[in-house]
């Protein structure tokens, strides 16, 4: 019990100091704390090696699912806390990882199946900034498709040259459309490579009380 709390008190605290609001300022999505259900789209299928300028959907602190417009998603409402960066080998939730998005952070998303050379190139690129977020996505059209705030890329490989180009424009405080760029991420929610939703369910209660 003392352990659970000790993470809630550190995710909770790097909240508040990192996106400058009380945990009670967090909305739920209706009124009365109740969830309704979400039907939510396939992953796009995208022109690949072509970073996409995309509408930005908000950025909205909500305790429910998100039927994003596209996904993976690259701006929208998202869950209070954010995803912590690091490499995973089990799918994360799209709204921790879009909140990831506002502080900066890189999210690059690829297909399951792909190769184990694949998986090390993209482990190796996350190895590289503490902003750099990788999971599989079920479902995706494409082996690898990077996702910031506002801008996304679809590519065959991680040496398709627009990949560097993405990363020079996009990654932390060098962002040109992160809300946040350069805050934390990390002390969240997450523990890379097979835990990502460690702290999830304490932060969820916790705002859901606030």
């Amino acid at each position: 019990m003392g352990r659970h709390l000790a993470v809630l008190t550190a995710v909770v605290a790097v909240f508040v100091s990192g996106c400058g609001l009380r945990p009670a300022e967090a909305p739920l999505a209706d009124s009365d704390g109740e969830c309704p259900p979400v039907d939510r789209r396939d992953p796009a299928e995208l022109e690949v090696g072509v970073i996409l300028e995309l509408e930005d959907f908000g950025a909205t602190h909500v305790l429910c699912e998100v039927a994003y417009e596209m996904r993976p998603p690259a701006s929208g409402d998202h869950f209070p806390t954010w995803q912590n960066c690091g490499f995973y080998t089990e799918p994360i939730r799209d709204e921790t990882a879009v909140h990831s998005l506002e502080h900066g952070a890189i999210w690059i998303a690829y297909d399951p199946n792909v190769d184990a050379a694949t998986r090390d190139m993209i482990a190796a690129t996350v190895d590289l900034d503490g902003h750099v977020l990788a999971a599989p996505y079920p479902g995706l059209k494409h082996p690898i498709v990077l996702t910031a705030w506002q801008r996304q890329l679809a590519v065959m490989s991680m040496a398709d040259p627009a990949v560097t180009e993405f990363f020079d424009r996009q990654l932390g405080r060098v962002s040109e459309t992160a809300p946040e760029a350069g805050v934390s991420c990390a002390n969240a929610i997450g523990v890379a490579p097979e835990d990502p939703d460690r702290g999830f369910a304490d932060a969820e209660a916790f705002f859901m009380d606030n």
